[in-house]
Order: C-alpha cells, then sequence, then structure tokens
C-alpha cells in the first residue's frame, strides 16, 4: 500500500470530553483497516455528551484519539506524521521571523479561504457565543477593540467554523455587515469544518482563546 500521501486529520472537535478526534485523509483497504481498528471507535451522536452539539465538525464515523495517533501511523508506515508537522510549527515559532512570516501566510490563507469559498449568511454573535465549542481571538484583538468597532473572531460551532471581523466603527462601512452584535454590527464568513482551515487557525491565533466581557 502507498502511504506517501496518507495521514491522520482532525475530523472534528469535541468541547466536552474528546477533544480532537482523528481519522484518515483517504479510504483504506479493509485488510489494512483491521489492523488498526482496535484503536478506532464508530462514533454517533449518542457518544457525546450533549449529543454533538458541543462539536465541531464530522464526529460521525470511524475515529480515533490523539493519544492513539502513533500507533496508528507506526502500524500503517505512515511517514507524514502528525508529530513532524506539529514539530514543524513549533520550529518555527521558535525563531522570530519564522514566526512572524508563518502567521502572516496563515492569515493570507485564512482570508483567501473564507473569503472566496465562505458564506455569508445572517447571524448573531450572541447566538454563535453560546453554541460555540471555542473562540480564538487572536492578540485580544477582539476583547481589546470590540468597543471601537474593532477586533477579529475565530468561533467553532456546530455548523461550522466562523471568521468575525468586527465592522462597527465610526467610519465602518455597516451595510457589509451580516452578523448583529451589540456594537452594531460585523461581517462574518462560515466554512465547514476542516483539517487545514483548523491547522490555520490555531497557527495564526496562537490558539489564544477569547477572555474578554461575555457575548451573550
Amino acid at each position: 500500500m502507498n502511504t506517501n500521501d496518507l495521514k491522520l486529520e482532525t475530523k472534528c472537535y469535541d468541547a466536552n470530553e474528546y477533544g480532537y478526534l482523528y481519522g484518515l485523509n483517504k479510504r483504506i483497504p479493509d485488510e489494512e483497516f483491521e489492523k488498526i481498528k482496535q484503536y478506532f471507535r464508530d462514533f454517533r451522536r449518542m457518544d457525546f455528551v450533549e449529543g454533538n452539539v458541543q462539536v465541531t465538525g464530522r464526529p460521525e464515523g470511524y475515529r480515533c484519539l490523539e493519544k492513539d495517533v502513533s500507533k496508528v501511523e507506526k502500524i500503517l508506515g505512515i511517514t507524514n506524521t502528525l508529530e513532524k508537522r506539529q514539530n514543524k510549527i513549533k520550529e518555527a515559532f521558535a525563531d522570530p521571523i519564522k514566526k512572524a512570516n508563518l502567521i502572516d501566510q496563515s492569515y493570507e490563507w485564512l482570508k483567501m479561504l473564507f473569503e472566496k469559498g465562505g458564506t455569508r449568511p445572517e447571524q448573531d454573535l450572541s447566538r454563535l457565543a453560546v453554541h460555540s465549542t471555542k473562540m480564538y481571538d487572536p492578540k485580544d484583538s477582539f476583547k481589546n477593540g470590540s468597543e471601537n468597532g474593532e477586533g477579529e473572531l475565530f468561533i467553532y460551532t456546530p455548523h461550522g467554523m466562523w471568521y468575525i471581523i468586527n465592522n462597527s466603527g465610526e467610519f465602518s462601512d455597516k451595510s457589509l455587515n451580516n452578523v448583529q452584535t451589540t456594537q452594531g454590527g460585523a461581517v462574518g464568513h462560515r466554512l465547514m469544518y476542516d483539517d487545514l482551515v483548523d491547522k490555520l487557525i490555531r497557527i495564526y491565533t496562537e490558539e489564544n482563546l477569547y477572555s474578554g466581557a461575555k457575548l451573550y
């Protein structure tokens, strides 16, 4: 079996119990899957604390826990391992210049993916917040800037991942807003959960969780 492009990727995030759950990025022969099946569980809605209302992504199906990822990779001979991918980011973050470049590149990718591939449904920020599995606030931009109509948030909800750009400042074009906020509105783009987008968000935000005033 050719394992050059085979890897385990995040399929969903469970805010209550399991954290990230992983699955293979493509189908493998049944006889190969039998070798690793002991590390997987065929998840269903009832397996989660609150159904899957606190889960972002695709939780249903064969998924494994992060602690078992390396065991599966070893059995299948996967070379593009999760540890290698994580170490690349850690190494880049250890160098201030590389870190700044990686964060900038991640931001450009995120803007393109959300703005070109996302949807812009009407929504209310308080509703997104109350149903969120987690909210990232890059450099506390929303926490410190929301009163002035500034800041960004990345919100994980059961229905997707949202990129929120506060757009309620004095000179903002509020006709662009599709998300209601107490400050006057924001622009919101939504994508379905994706391993690459999740990775880019975590790099760009440095996994800084929102810690400002309650949004609901």
